[in-house]
């Protein structure tokens, strides 16, 4: 059964309203509509709140959520830009130097465009940020 499906018969069964567990996961009944139709992909932590909130074990969700996740060690994965490049070589030594931010960026590619643009600004203004104040830290 689908992710989508799974949290669509959890909340029948407890017999709420979409608002009622907007409310409850304190975010807006339109996102709960797109997980139930499986039009957006929750985030880690979003799908342990819901096995949470419905007090199922969190495996019955997150291995749902682990087959609708990209894999990027999957054989089959394409990168888009040539490995001769150095700066996507220091990005991928980055990204398995750091397997917080690697989740992080994954997230970030399934965000709503208009949220991707500003948390890749927000980035980009720390990052400036502490290029301009480094001696300061």
């Amino acid at each position: 059964m689908a992710l989508s499906e799974k949290l669509r018969e959890l909340r029948d069964k407890q017999n709420w309203s979409q608002e009622t567990l907007a409310d409850m996961m304190k975010m807006h009944r339109s996102t709960i509509s797109r997980y139930e139709t499986g039009k957006a992909i929750p985030n880690y932590q979003t799908v342990i709140r819901f096995a949470e909130i419905y007090r199922v074990d969190k495996e019955y969700l997150v291995d749902e959520l682990n087959q609708l996740l990209p894999n990027v060690e999957a054989p089959g994965f394409v990168l888009k830009e040539k490995l001769e490049d150095p700066d996507v070589g220091m990005i991928l030594q980055l990204l398995q130097d750091e397997p917080d931010l690697k989740k992080a960026m994954v997230e970030l590619h399934l965000m709503h465009p208009k949220r991707k643009s500003f948390f890749s600004d927000a980035i980009t203004t720390f990052i400036k940020v502490n290029k301009k104040h480094k001696d300061k830290m």
